[in-house]
């Protein structure tokens, strides 16, 4: 009977949280230069945390609140950049943010008839036509509906995106009035419904070009020591 309980208290208490995990290329190239490293980025509705060969960087929810950290795993130390999370507002290409009001351009993805196999997968070529902090820039994405790991969770990490939004708003004591919050959820839905989930984007800044493909997804368990980072690290002040 105490061997059945303690089966049940393990059970019931165990850390378990569902997400995916993707691996991607992430290069650049220019001036004679070529570049390229794998990471892998993993995903919940709570989290997002990009893991390299020298760093993690998560963006995350805790207590309601949005985080963002860098953790460096040679010195077993991170840094608190949350501060900065409503700059994650500018970033977002389909959004213009200005006086703590942000719009969305509902024409910023003009989708072309261009379609190319990428990893096996047929995809198709969109254009977005994207701003930061006021400057313009054009990403070419490419998306498959064909591979649906990748459209799953690129569905669970529009999920993330519109919980971290939220936390941003509760922090900041923002409104749909400031941010369309509905809006940005219902156009992320149509954008996978219509085109399915990014397998490779690409971008020209002039001096370099830089492109990141993803090349494995799966379901899975995140490890818990992943999950709870910064834990365990040093906070450097």
């Amino acid at each position: 009977m105490l061997k059945l309980f303690i089966l049940l208290f393990t059970f019931v208490f165990s850390f378990a949280v569902e997400g995916f995990i993707l691996e991607e290329i992430n290069g650049s190239e220019g001036f004679h230069i070529k570049k390229e490293l794998k990471r892998k980025i993993y995903i919940t509705e709570d989290a997002i945390i990009t893991e390299t060969k020298r760093e993690f960087m998560v963006q995350k929810i805790e207590n309601g609140l949005p985080k963002i950290y860098r953790v460096i795993k040679s010195t077993k130390s991170y840094m608190d950049f949350s501060k900065t999370a409503p700059l994650f507002l500018v970033t977002i290409p389909f959004m213009d943010c200005t006086n703590k009001v942000c719009t969305i351009k509902k024409d910023a993805f003009k989708p072309s008839q261009e379609v190319k196999q990428i990893r096996n997968y047929k995809a198709r070529k969109v254009i977005v036509d994207a701003s930061f902090m006021g400057r313009r820039n054009t990403i070419v994405q490419w998306y498959t509906k064909d591979w649906k790991e990748l459209v799953k969770a690129n569905e669970l990490e529009n999920r993330f995106y519109i919980n971290f939004i939220k936390a941003i708003m509760k922090e900041r004591n923002l409104t749909e009035r400031n941010i369309p919050i509905s809006e940005i959820g219902k156009l992320l839905n149509e954008i996978l419904r219509k085109f399915g989930g990014v397998i490779r984007t690409e971008q020209d800044t002039g001096m370099f070009r830089t492109y990141t493909e993803v090349i494995s997804v799966k379901k899975s368990e995140i490890p818990e020591y992943i999950y709870r980072l910064p834990e365990g690290y040093q906070k450097i002040r």
